[in-house]
């Protein structure tokens, strides 16, 4: 490559990248039947790959992820020992363990609606809970599709995306377009911008980040309003 060509290339670093951990999942969770869904994300306190067994648990994964009071998350953890209404001995693999940032453990089960009443499964979890030991979580909570809606898992899976590409010659100037309290659309936001869509996925970046709040938890869009209080947000870049 001649020198005289350099300069016309884009000028901005190329992105850091570097292989996600292991999985942490305590059993494998692929399979060899052609309808199965085995998706994945990218994840974590320290990222790795996060197993799933359904979309509907990577739509879950999505959101705990995403979510401001979610330390860390763990797909598939070791499996926890119960007895029946009859006093049989079973065993019971929750489909995540979230760790909240006061440190307690959440462990999920996520399960279609359907399947969670024709199998009792809210009174199945219910009877768990009270005899997980402590040291393993502090509470049980059952995930369906019904808290799940569309606008919820389409927000999560933008925030979760955007905050993976980070930019923060661009982030600095969203920040400096919000220093002062104000509203307005992500669309202006990113008109006034002028950077088009890293504009766009800056202003997602912030809003994961908690400097920008969707008003009204509306889908993530240009028409979506956004506010802002000002408060050391340049300072925070």
């Amino acid at each position: 490559m001649s020198s005289s060509t350099v300069p016309t290339l884009p000028n901005s670093p190329a992105p850091l990248w570097r292989p996600p951990g292991k999985s942490l999942s305590s059993r494998n969770v692929h399979s060899r039947s052609k309808g199965a869904c085995r998706p994945s994300v990218v994840g974590g306190a320290e990222p790795r790959e996060i197993m799933c067994e359904s979309g509907l648990e990577k739509k879950a994964a999505h959101f705990f992820l995403t979510h401001p009071q979610v330390a860390d998350l763990r797909e598939q953890p070791n499996a926890v020992e119960w007895r029946d209404a009859e006093g049989r001995a079973r065993r019971h693999t929750f489909d995540f363990l979230v760790t909240l940032r006061d440190t307690r453990r959440i462990a999920v089960a996520v399960k279609p609606k359907v399947h969670a009443e024709r199998k009792h499964l809210q009174r199945t979890l219910a009877l768990i809970a009270t005899q997980i030991p402590r040291h393993f979580a502090d509470g049980v909570l059952l995930i369906t599709d019904e808290d799940l809606p569309r606008d919820i898992v389409h927000n999560a899976a933008l925030l979760h995306h955007a905050r993976r590409a980070a930019d923060p010659s661009h982030d600095l100037i969203i920040r400096k377009l919000i220093a002062s309290p104000g509203r307005a659309t992500i669309g202006e936001l990113v008109a006034s911008s002028g950077l088009g869509g890293a504009g766009f996925r800056a202003v997602v970046r912030l809003i994961a980040a908690g400097a920008i709040q969707i008003v009204g938890n509306a889908r993530i869009g240009y028409e979506a309003p956004v506010m802002w209080s000002g408060a050391s947000t340049v300072e925070a870049a």
